[in-house]
């Protein structure tokens, strides 16, 4: 008889020890801080989205009101269906795909470290009193950029200030006779040839330098330019099969 009152204390012993948690069994919930009809919002998942807001010059109680409405056009929206409706359905998927690629590329930009010479800042500041001279070749396909053939040939001048800035960083690493890089476009395959570089005549008032702007510059195209090569990488090693037509 003895062993059933051992048993019973033990089981007991055991009941208050969960009772009072001493297991740490227990669950931390969060009080509720906004009730909208049935959305209950917890007072950490409204401080989560206090944090995350865009808007700083918004008051606490600006807040507030914004997330009750938010939530009251979603309830409408729920009861009427809209988020059934096929159309939905794709602009979910869409902002979806397009948030992923923009994390991604975000994270590649962060992740790319190049380095700005002194002797590239120098080119740019002596090529903003330049005037440059250009051969432009069109070529209607990829097939006939590489075999220079059915090419159009425009000649181009223009001061170096006025040049676009893909442009600007393309003369920044050509010498006068180089051509540039193959340059595709919706509008055809271009390639550029760096014919001549001649002080302008007339220069007008120069402006400070602003070191820091291009450097920044510099920097920005030749992240550019790693990250195009990095998707063309991935675009090379993929298995890609379409239906000719």
């Amino acid at each position: 008889m003895k062993y059933v009152y051992y048993i019973i204390a033990i089981m007991i012993v055991f009941s208050g020890l969960a009772a009072y948690g001493l297991f740490n069994t227990r669950v931390e919930i969060s009080k509720p801080f906004l009730s909208i009809n049935d959305r209950i919002i917890s007072e950490d998942e409204f401080e989560k989205m206090s944090h995350a807001k865009t808007s700083h010059v918004m008051s606490r109680e600006q807040f507030i009101e914004s997330v009750i409405t938010k939530q009251l056009l979603i309830q409408e929206a729920i009861r009427m269906d809209i988020n059934k409706e096929e159309s939905f359905r794709q602009s979910v998927e869409n902002f979806y795909e397009q948030s992923l690629i923009k994390i991604l590329l975000d994270r590649k930009w962060d992740s790319l470290v190049v380095d700005v010479t002194n002797d590239e800042i120098a080119k740019y500041e002596a090529l903003i009193q330049n005037r440059l001279f250009f051969t432009k070749m069109i070529y209607p396909s990829l097939k006939d950029a590489q075999k220079r053939t059915n090419e159009t040939i425009e000649k181009l001048e223009a001061d170096f200030i006025d040049l676009s800035d893909d442009l600007k960083f393309m003369v920044l690493n050509l010498n006068i006779g180089e051509s540039s890089k193959l340059k595709k476009t919706n509008f055809g395959i271009f390639v550029y040839m760096l014919d001549d570089i001649q002080k302008k005549e007339d220069p007008g008032k120069k402006e400070e330098f602003d070191i820091k702007r291009v450097s920044l510059f510099i920097q920005d195209k030749k992240k550019e330019q790693l990250l195009a090569q990095w998707t063309d990488t991935i675009r090379q090693t993929a298995e890609i099969w379409r239906k000719n037509e």
